[in-house]
This record gives C-alpha cells, sequence and structure tokens, in this order.
C-alpha cells in the first residue's frame, strides 16, 4: 500500500486509524467543552434561584433557624474541641454568625475572619466584632494585619493546623455535602490547602436541593449543618 514511500524521512500513518485517533480526541474535547459549559450553566442557574429562595425565608423563621443551627453547632465536640475558629462573617441572607463570633469570644477561642485580599483571600484575628469595617462587596472584614493573620500567629504551617474548626457559608447544599458558593472560587481555594476533618457549613433547610453540580476544584465541606440535621461528608 506505501510502495515507493518506505524511504522518505517520516512515517505515514494509517489513515483510518489516525481518523479514529483524531474524532476520539475531537470526542473527548468536545464532551469535556459541554460538560463544563453544562455545569457552569447549572450553576448559574441554581445560584440565582437559591438566592431568591434564600433572601424570601421571613424573618422569625430565619431567626428560629439561626438559633437552632448555632445551638448543636456549639453543643459538638468539633466545637468544644477547637482553640481556634476560623468563620465566615455573615452578609446578606446569610445565616448569621454575629452570636456565635460573641460566643466564640466569650469562650475564649481564637477568632479568625475572612478578608479578601486581590484573587484570594486570608483569615485575620479579631477580639471584637468592632474590629470588622465593610469591604469587599460591602462585607465585614478585618484590618489585614499581618501579625494576625491564620496561622502565622499561632507559629505553625497551614498543613499542619491542629485544632481548628472552619465555618463556612453557601447557596445551595446537596445531602453528600456538595457545595455551591457565589462563584469567586475563594473558599475553595483558601480550603485546598486544608486535610483535617474540620470543615462546617451552615444552611437553613431551604438551602438543601436534590443535587448540586460540582467540578474538580470545587471543595465540599465535612459537615453541612442545617436546623434539622447534620449531613456527612464521607
Amino acid at each position: 500500500m506505501n510502495a515507493g514511500f518506505e524511504n522518505l524521512p517520516f512515517k505515514i500513518a494509517s489513515p483510518n486509524k489516525t481518523l479514529a485517533r483524531r474524532k476520539e480526541e475531537n470526542l473527548k474535547e468536545k464532551m469535556m467543552n459541554t460538560e463544563e459549559t453544562t455545569a457552569a450553566a447549572w450553576k448559574q442557574d441554581l445560584r440565582s434561584r437559591m438566592k431568591e429562595i434564600r433572601d424570601s425565608i421571613p424573618p422569625a423563621d430565619r431567626k428560629t433557624q439561626e438559633e437552632q443551627i448555632l445551638s448543636m453547632l456549639t453543643a459538638t465536640d468539633l466545637y468544644k474541641g477547637a482553640a481556634s475558629i476560623l468563620t465566615y462573617v455573615s452578609f446578606g441572607s446569610e445565616v448569621g454568625t454575629d452570636s456565635f463570633i460573641r460566643k466564640a469570644l466569650a469562650d475564649q477561642k481564637k477568632v479568625y475572619v475572612p478578608k479578601v485580599i486581590d484573587d484570594h483571600m486570608e483569615f485575620f484575628r479579631i477580639e471584637d466584632l468592632k474590629d470588622l469595617k465593610k469591604g469587599y462587596r460591602g462585607i465585614r472584614e478585618p484590618e489585614a494585619d499581618p501579625v494576625r493573620v491564620f496561622p502565622y500567629d499561632l507559629h505553625y504551617s497551614l498543613e499542619s493546623a491542629q485544632k481548628c474548626l472552619f465555618v463556612m457559608p453557601g447557596l445551595a447544599f446537596d445531602k453528600s455535602c456538595a457545595r455551591l458558593g457565589f462563584g469567586g472560587g475563594y473558599y475553595d481555594r483558601f480550603m485546598s490547602h486544608f486535610h483535617k476533618k474540620m470543615s462546617v457549613a451552615l444552611a437553613f433547610r431551604e438551602q438543601i436541593v436534590d443535587k448540586v453540580p460540582t467540578e474538580s476544584t470545587d471543595f465540599c465541606p465535612d459537615v453541612v449543618l442545617t436546623p434539622d440535621e447534620a449531613f456527612i461528608n464521607v
């Protein structure tokens, strides 16, 4: 079949194999692009719907659920055994954390809250909610004091952090602990450094859905805590 081409300085590939390989590669690329596009579109639609649902929870019901969630959280061994608490500062219709922060401080915990710096997030120690000022997107943030940044003021590395409880927000969760955030990826990037079972996400019961679309870079908390039950990431 290839008579007359044997001495050329390159190989002659089988046309059929080359075509099949190209088709396979094109199909894989198309599938990957389709999956990414589908997941991104699904996430965006879910974000819009869940923010509307969370915003519409009646104030009285919201208060009751928050009290139940925080009562459950502070009763856990995770909380009781934690020397340091890293927690979000609630914004908008998120599960409120002001009373949780006050209790943690009263319980002599070291409390760290996030500040967005460029494309990443750092946690800084506070001693009072009065230490916070409006920052990124109107969210209350601490001063970026390098002396008070976690974990360096504790004199150990992020990877070896012990006795820490990380409390995080989200827009939607499913029972396998998949999490949907606002899309900035700040928590996903920060939590990629942790290897300990210590992360808890707080959610109203209305935030639990059948399925949250996930991608390889998405971080799933170890526990999703609602007023009714806790879902464990196994």
